[in-house]
């Protein structure tokens, strides 16, 4: 009985740590309007989301023209002299290549002395889908209360300069094109980018530029709430995702990137309103971006800014955040902690070895068998969401991002929980718990050496758990048959990994919901050390069989199916659906409804119920589903021939019906071309790796003009695209279970036709 009261008493102090380390993340609370001006009050940067982000905002559109000047407004408001600056940018990828026109608004709040300039950006447009009240007026508002708040105090050493761009959303093309002919190339600048993946949750420091350790000791001296870690800038580096810090990194200068990502259902869709945007995750928002602006505006910036000042680059800090305490060094460490966590784990070997806990054999065998169990994790992980979509198809469109979620998260711990204790019941007696407890943290041990090399920041994920578990383990097998000594010993092991892994597996969540099984392997990674190394406590008791395992399950499909039960569409938490009207200009307008779901709610399906089939008038590439649709009396795209030689050709591609996106799609690649937009220079098209894919963004009514090189005759599709389904024929709203799909494609009129160049 007392073998498994220690046992209870540990499995309880460390889920208090666990679930006291994801509670003291959260954000603070706001800060009221009544505030000294100096201080960041989210109630009245509230006040810029409500009149901003009432409507989308895409580039080009008349939202976006509105939401500009009101900026230019609020800017020269507050003492700034604000202006637009026009420019154009392109961007190719995935075979695609996009562009746009864009109006950036700039203003700069002069310093006293100036070393350089403190960039705070954010982009004013928005996702087709929503307003944006997260994504990002929440940054606009966060930059705009900051300068306010600024302008109240003392003048800082530096200039700040306020960037907020244009066309985000379509490309990063506004930033780009403040990077390439405005971003000073020899005077100091360092860029704070302020983004949203979700409406809630704390403000977390999600990347920074490569040698950031003058940034991060800026950032852990100065913010109040400090929230994110080391190890999401290095997982950001290899990952695709851009936000408009990307052409500031691209260039090779400085710049921090900040965002909230809770509650990522509402991401890029209607439910981006300012009533779901969380205040307290404004309030931490805005009170870091003030005190890091104050902070990195009263000090040199030359020593930030290697290309601009030509001082030797520094290093890395690693950084993170335990049981609400922020800690910082230098990366060059991550070797030395690997190699302690190394050294520990073998020194635990050799005495589990001695004190008969354990064989080499048997240590090697954990190691395997742990390795098999983070594999039957992830796809434990992914099997609950595939039985899921399977359950409820229409997860294959809208998920992974759910209304109501909580039930499947817990059932993934749940899963964990299943996963872990059912390796530690067949492993409990051979080799032993010491013994598979060794085995998994010699994998750990070489899994963070590996980390080392490839990712030196986030080498403290799994380095200090290794550390604190090995040494808990080594005290416990040199206790003996002390249970009282060994309990408390194994618990203080134990914290490191339950403060820094529970919250990581926690926020996982947020990134991919829990489609990919990451936080099922998250949570067996460090359950199965912690279950083995309880069972391997003195006198283990009489239990037996699987009664853990098998209870796990049961709870698994109880929680599954509540959550089929919770997550229902409805009014609070509408189902998006995917629906466009696509007409051909050269067959009178004759059109057809589009749907890109491949589980079509019943209202969708009323309108698009066919196969799905590859459509060469839908712009996008996915097999879509079509139905009829009524004939669209309007003018089609037109694609001009201005010029024809042997070798190039130039087309004005202009819409009569004032679309202000157009595509254009060939047969063939081309190697070369411009996109000129009126009265800026020409941009360089990409070569095509593929046949020709474009598609242009904020075009004016008199056109843009392409010139492709093509030695021979081209076939071309011209469209153009407008948003909004109210004014077609036939059509009738959704009903309030469903909602416009997230993102730029749903609820297009699309009109096309063929242009053949001979």
């Amino acid at each position: 009985m007392l073998a498994v009261i220690g046992r209870l008493l540990a499995v309880v102090l460390l889920a208090v740590i666990g679930v006291y380390a994801v509670l003291v993340e959260r954000p603070p609370d706001p800060v009221p309007a009544s505030a000294p001006p100096a201080e960041f009050s989210a109630e009245r940067a509230g006040t810029v989301v409500d009149a901003l982000a009432r409507e989308p905002r895409p580039v080009g559109s008349l939202a976006s023209d509105v939401a500009r000047d009101a900026l230019v407004s609020r800017l020269q408001s507050l003492g700034l002299p604000a202006q637009v600056e026009p420019g154009a940018a392109l961007e190719a990828g995935d075979g695609r290549t996009w562009g746009a026109r864009v109006e950036n608004v700039v203003a700069t709040l002069p310093g006293s002395a100036p070393s350089g300039s403190v960039v705070l950006m954010a982009h004013y447009d928005s996702v087709a889908a929503g307003p944006g009240a997260a994504d990002d007026v929440s940054g606009v508002a966060t930059v705009l209360e900051t300068v306010r708040a600024l302008r109240s105090g003392p003048p800082l050493r530096n200039d700040v300069t306020v960037v907020l761009t244009d066309g985000e959303e379509a490309g990063l093309l506004g930033a780009r094109a403040w990077v390439r002919d405005r971003l000073p190339r020899d005077r100091p600048t360092v860029v704070l980018n302020w983004e949203a993946r979700g409406v809630e949750g704390p403000s977390l420091l999600f990347q920074t530029s490569p040698g950031n350790a003058g940034l991060v000791d800026a950032w852990a001296r100065s913010v109040p709430y400090p929230r994110g870690d080391s190890s999401l800038v290095e997982v950001y580096r290899f990952l695709p995702n851009d936000t408009d810090l990307t052409p500031v990194l691209d260039a090779g200068r400085p710049g921090m990137n900040a965002a909230f990502i809770g509650d990522p259902y509402q991401y890029h869709s209607p439910g981006d309103v300012p009533a779901n945007l969380s205040r307290e995750s404004l309030q931490n928002h805005g009170g870091n971006a003030l005190a890091l602006t104050r902070a990195l505006g009263d000090r040199d910036l030359a020593p930030l800014d290697p290309i601009a000042s030509r001082q030797p680059p520094t290093g890395d800090r690693t950084y993170f955040s335990a049981l609400g305490h922020l800690v910082t060094y230098d990366s060059s460490w991550a070797w030395p902690l690997a190699g302690l966590a190394i050294v520990l784990v073998l020194a635990l070997v050799v005495v589990a070895r001695v004190r008969r806990k354990a064989t080499v054999g048997g240590v090697l065998g954990g190691a395997l068998v742990y390795l098999l169990s983070l594999a039957v994790a992830v796809a434990a992980g992914v099997g609950l969401w595939q039985g899921l979509v399977w359950t409820r198809p229409s997860y294959a469109d809208t998920g992974p991002f759910l209304g109501q979620p909580l039930l499947y998260e817990v059932a993934a711990g749940v899963l964990a929980f299943l996963v872990t204790t059912l390796v530690v019941s067949l492993l409990r007696r051979r080799p032993g718990g010491i013994a598979f407890a060794t085995g998994a943290l010699l994998v750990l041990a070489l899994l963070t050496a590996g980390l080392a090399v490839v990712a030196p920041g986030s080498v403290f994920l799994l380095g200090w758990p290794v550390v604190g578990l090995a040494l808990g383990l080594l005290l416990v097998v040199l206790a003996g048959e002390r249970l009282w000594l060994a309990t408390p010993l194994f618990v203080l092991g134990a914290v490191p990994a339950v403060a820094l892994l529970v919250p990581f597996a926690v926020a996982s969540f947020g990134v991919a919901g829990i489609s990919d099984g990451l936080a099922v392997a998250v949570f067996v990674l460090l359950g199965v050390p912690i279950g083995a190394g309880l069972s391997g406590f003195p006198r283990p008791g009489a239990v037996r069989g699987y009664a853990l395992p098998i209870l796990a399950l049961v709870w698994v499909l109880i929680l599954a199916g509540g959550g089929l039960l919770l997550d229902r569409p409805d009014d609070r938490t509408p189902q998006g659906s995917q629906l466009a009207l696509v007409a051909d200009a050269d067959r009178g307008g004759a059109a057809r409804w589009i749907t890109t779901d491949t589980a079509p709610a019943d209202w969708t399906r009323g309108y698009a119920d066919g196969p799905p089939v590859t459509d060469p008038e839908w712009p996008g590439e996915q097999p879509v589903r079509s139905g009829p649709g009524p004939v669209l009396p309007v003018p089609g795209p037109a694609a001009t021939v201005l010029e024809r030689t042997p070798d190039r050709v130039r087309l004005l591609l202009a819409s009569p019906r004032g679309a202000t996106t157009m595509t254009l799609a060939g047969d063939l690649p081309v190697p070369a071309g411009t996109i000129t937009y009126p009265g800026l220079a020409a941009l360089a098209l990409p070569p095509s790796p593929g046949p020709l894919r474009l598609r242009l963004d904020a075009v004016p009514r008199e056109g843009v003009v392409v010139d492709l090189v093509a030695t021979g005759p081209l076939a071309l599709r011209v469209g153009d695209q407008t948003l909004g389904l109210a004014g077609v024929p036939g059509f009738s709203p959704r009903p309030p279970e469903l909602r416009q799909a997230r993102g730029n494609q749903s609820d297009l009129v699309v009109v096309s036709r063929q242009v053949a160049v001979p």
